[in-house]
Parts: C-alpha cells; structure tokens; sequence
C-alpha cells in the first residue's frame, strides 16, 4: 500500500502530461496536468478510451502508436493540436515479468512556444538570405535599367506623338518605371531606412493610414469600424515605419474585399504572464477583415519575400511588415480561414 501512495505521488508530482492506459485503449490514471489540459477530471478520464479523451473521435486513431509498434520497447510520438496548443505525446509500453504488454505509459508536454520559436528562426534565417540576394539584384539591374530608361525617352523626343511607334515606346517607358519602384521596395527590404523611434499614440498613426486610403475604401464599399480603448498608452515606435505596416495591411484587406464588406480595428492592452510575479504589457492592435481569406496551405509563407498571389503584387508587403514589427520587438500573427476573412494581431511591448 505504501508503494501504491508513493507511486501515485509521484505520477501527480509529475510536471508534464501522463497517464496510463491498458491493451485496449482504456484509460487507467491520468495526473492533475492531463486533467488541466484536456479540461476533465480524473473520474471523467478514467475508463474512456485515449482516442475518445485526446482526440474527441469514437474511432481509433489511424496513427494510433499501439496499434503499430516499433523497436527498442519505444512507440513513435506524435504531435497533436489541442485547442490552442500543440501537444508532443509518446507511448512507452509496459511489460509483465513474462514479457507479455500490459498497457502503456502516455507521456508528452507543450511544445506550442518551441515549434514557433523553430519557425520564427527559420523565417529570420529566409529573411537574411532574401535580403541579401535583393541587394545584389538591385545593383546588378539598376544601372542597366537606367540607361534602358534614358535611351528610350531620348527616341521619344525625336519623334512626334503622332508616330506609330511612339505609344510602344510610351509604354516601355511606365514599365521601366514600374521595375524602378520594384527596385526601391527591394532596395528598401535590403537595406531598410534608419528607425527614428519617438512615443507615439497607436491610434494616431491607424487614423493617419485609414485617411490615406479613403477613396480606396469608399470605392471598394467597405466600412471601417474602430473599438480603441482609451486607456491604451502611447509606445515607442517610429510612426512613419508602422504607418508602411497599417498601409500594407489595410491595403491587404482592401484587395481581399472585392464586393465590399468591413475592417474592424482594435486596440487592447494585452498582459503576458512571463513566470509566477513576473508579467510584461504590451499593446495589441488587431486588424479583422471579412474578405475571401487565405489558403490553409499559403498561410505559413505569406511573410516569405517575393510570395504574392496577386498579378500586381511583389511579394514585399508583408516581409517589410514583418521586418518592421521584429525592430519594434513585436510580433504578428495572422489567423484566416478561406471565404470566412482574416484577422492580424501585431504586438508592440509597453515600455
């Protein structure tokens, strides 16, 4: 009896989640952090199928572990969504003195916060790369491009605006100057412009960027609704740098309604609970669209340079977005689902 109470001591002193289970998929024991993430007390666990409690499915998983062991008395992991949370879950079987399998040990933790931080290293690692083939790029062509520029505005003044050829040559003309600007958004993710950070209202610079794009909106039908929280402090950051951010987005959205529809922006304080005592403010301002949305499978590189699924786009919106907000030592993240819109949250810290 002694050895059983220590036993189930030390599975509840356990920080992770764990439980156990028999050959058929039953729940013997599970401890108080299973009970937390998965939203049920033991009694409700205990005698339920895994699948049923993990998975909400009344079937087995066609991944199931159990179901096809591997070597070395180990069952492959997995990694499994959990509400808001990945979870990373391995199965350990337990044998009897004869060697017969009894059951499984379930053990797995929350690797939301490492699998971001994973992608977040990679994006900045694409960004480097990117940024530096965009300079090289830019040199390479810019002087070409110039010179491509000049000679054909030297033709078009020696001849009349009557000649033929005159209109062909018109037109090389505005798309020498379309890949000029391509340029100097390349130019500008490259080699970003100097940040002058001052303390600036939020709602301030939104106000200025919904005003640049007014005709926009009005001509598109679409309405923009604002909920600001007054209470939300002015941050440190350089306005004209987040304006580019706001534009960029807002100008997204614009795209995404075609038959008009409705932004809403929102500004909060949001609180991050760092460790016990500890907690760090930060302003939240989320921007909601109710356009056509993004593909599920385009969503992890829409910060990607040069990705765009537009005829008109170069690709450099977002990634500038991206840049920016990481000098701010914010984040942005964007949640969409096809034909149901989009919402970005950026986070600027409280300082």
């Amino acid at each position: 009896m002694e050895n059983k109470d220590r036993f189930k001591g030390i599975f509840q002193g356990v920080v992770d989640i764990v439980a156990l289970t028999d050959t058929e998929h039953n729940i013997l024991m599970v401890n108080r952090v299973f009970e937390k993430l998965f939203k049920k007390s033991a009694d409700e666990c205990i005698g339920q199928k895994c699948h049923v409690i993990i998975r909400n499915k009344e079937t087995l998983c066609e991944d199931c572990p159990i179901e096809k062991k591997i070597g070395n008395n180990i069952y492959e992991k997995l990694l499994i969504p959990i509400e808001n949370d990945n979870v990373s879950m391995t199965r350990h079987p337990i044998y009897n003195d004869q060697g017969t399998l009894q059951g499984t040990f379930v053990i797995g933790r929350i690797v939301t916060s490492e699998l971001k931080m994973q992608q977040e290293l990679q994006h900045q690692g694409r960004l480097k790369i990117m940024g530096e083939l965009a300079s090289s790029i830019v040199h390479e062509i810019r002087n070409p491009l110039a010179g491509i520029g000049l000679m054909n505005l030297s033709v078009m003044e020696r001849l009349k605006q009557k000649d033929s050829i005159y209109h062909d040559l018109e037109s090389i003309s505005h798309e020498v100057q379309r890949l000029e600007r391509l340029l100097e958004g390349l130019m500008n993710f490259a080699k970003p412009s100097p940040f002058e950070l001052k303390k600036t209202s939020s709602h301030h610079f939104i106000d200025i960027t919904i005003k640049l794009l007014n005709k926009k909106l009005s001509a598109g039908k679409i309405k923009v609704n604002k909920i600001y929280d007054t209470k939300v402090p002015k941050i440190l950051i350089d306005p004209s740098k987040m304006q580019q951010v706001f534009f960029n987005i807002l100008l997204n959205s614009i795209t995404a309604m075609p038959n008009g529809g409705e932004i809403i922006i929102k500004t909060s304080i949001f609180h991050e609970e760092l460790a016990e005592d500890i907690k760090k403010e930060w302003v939240r301002i989320t921007v909601q669209d109710t356009g056509i949305g993004i593909k599920k499978e385009d969503l992890p590189y829409i910060f990607d340079p040069f990705f765009s699924k537009s005829a008109q786009g170069t690709g450099l919106g977002l990634s500038n977005v991206y840049r920016i907000i990481e000098f701010h030592n914010g984040s942005i993240t964007v949640q969409s689902k096809e034909g149901m819109g989009t919402t970005v949250k950026i986070y600027i810290p409280i300082i």
